[in-house]
């Protein structure tokens, strides 16, 4: 195969993987049965477009019309998003967490529960008390560097609040273990401490906040990314059993793993991210070792233009920045060949570096007392 056949052919692979991207989040959605934001983003007032709406990141949902009327008239809405404390908070446990912070401006109580048990069940880590160590002295912390409202803000770590076990208990009863295999498969199912979590626990978390103790039904709406989508499933089902709110839902999509876009960065795969405790020196390594949408021939690059819907250090940029004009630019600018691979790495490296020693120096500022402010620790009696 001679030089131009192979810079055709790396050419050709990066489209067809473009394509398998964009045909990825719209076949889960319809596969799914989620609806698109189109019709929603039309009729949405400016005020109320996020960034993550605007930029597509958001891409589906289900009932989320409800959460909208009560934007439009002022009143409060619950948000619940959870989170495995099983390694350090990275780039893609940002994107959650900056969704969170727009819709409490909005007008949303956040319900943040840390699933240390989960992460026990599934492996992840070798005991409760190690996940228990990393949600307090790692993931709390770094959460509240964010700059959530304490007054709006509800953490709790499962294993330290014995409450949402007695409520899981209550609503164990409500599903059937062949319900949860057709829901999840057998894969999941592995270990009497998934079934609890999967069928109980984490139903036990999305409903919450329609106990009596919180002020009773109230609209509640689950941002998740696509692979936590039977939970709102099975959640939905379970709150019209018990004349609750059937929770919506905000489907985003991942934050594409630094080596693969067609992956997600992951705690567990250090190379696949970058965290929010990393190093200039660690952030600027992984970057330059990232995955491009450039041909690795240059004048071909220029020629031909790069494919940012690939790119893994673009994503960052695109995920992250907050500036609409350079984003587009840097887009544009990009595909037509204009900005080489190197010069959008050191662009994203810098930009990156910037974020991540921002966050630290707020993170080093939280204590212990402003720590106690957000966690939830209030008896639940209404369901005994």
């Amino acid at each position: 195969m001679n030089n131009s056949a192979k810079i055709n052919q790396e050419y050709q692979e990066k489209l067809r993987l473009k394509d398998r991207i964009v045909h990825y989040y719209r076949s889960q959605a319809i596969k799914n049965g989620l609806q698109d934001l189109t019709r929603i983003k039309a009729y949405l007032p400016e005020k109320y477009q996020t960034l993550h709406l605007k930029r597509d990141l958001i891409f589906s949902h289900l009932g989320f019309e409800a959460i909208l009327e009560m934007i439009s008239k002022g009143k409060e809405f619950t948000v619940v998003s959870g989170l495995n404390p099983s390694s350090p908070l990275h780039l893609g446990h940002k994107v959650l967490f900056d969704i969170l912070l727009d819709l409490q401006r909005l007008g949303g109580r956040i319900f943040i529960p840390l699933t240390n048990d989960e992460s026990f069940v599934d492996g992840k880590v070798g005991s409760l008390s190690q996940s228990r160590k990393t949600a307090y002295q790692e993931i709390i912390p770094s959460i509240l560097a964010f700059g959530f409202d304490s007054a709006k803000t509800h953490l709790y770590v499962l294993s330290d609040y014995p409450e949402i076990y007695n409520l899981a208990m209550s609503l164990s009863r409500q599903i059937s273990i062949k319900e949860l295999e057709t829901i999840f498969g057998n894969e999941c199912l592995t270990n009497p401490g998934q079934i609890f979590y999967r069928g109980a626990v984490q139903l036990a978390q999305i409903l919450l906040p329609q106990l009596p103790e919180f002020g009773g039904p109230r609209p509640t709406l689950i941002p998740v990314g696509i692979d936590q989508h039977p939970y709102v499933l099975l959640a939905r089902d379970i709150a019209k059993r018990l004349k609750l709110m059937s929770p919506s839902e905000l489907v985003f999509k991942f934050q594409p793993s630094l080596r693969n876009p067609e992956a997600k960065m992951s705690g567990s795969k250090p190379k696949t991210a970058i965290y929010l405790s990393d190093s200039e020196e660690t952030i600027r390594e992984k970057i330059n070792k990232a995955f491009t949408g450039s041909i690795s021939a240059l004048k071909a690059h220029q020629k031909l233009g790069g494919i940012p819907e690939v790119c893994s250090v673009f994503a960052l940029l695109y995920y992250h920045h907050p500036d609409e004009d350079l984003v587009e630019k840097l887009y544009d600018d990009y595909r037509q060949g204009k900005i080489k691979a190197d010069e959008l790495k050191n662009l994203a490296g810098d930009f990156i570096v910037s974020l991540v020693s921002e966050h630290q120096k707020r993170k080093q500022q939280i204590g212990k007392k402003q720590t106690k402010k957000f966690i939830l620790n209030r008896p639940l009696k209404s369901f005994l």
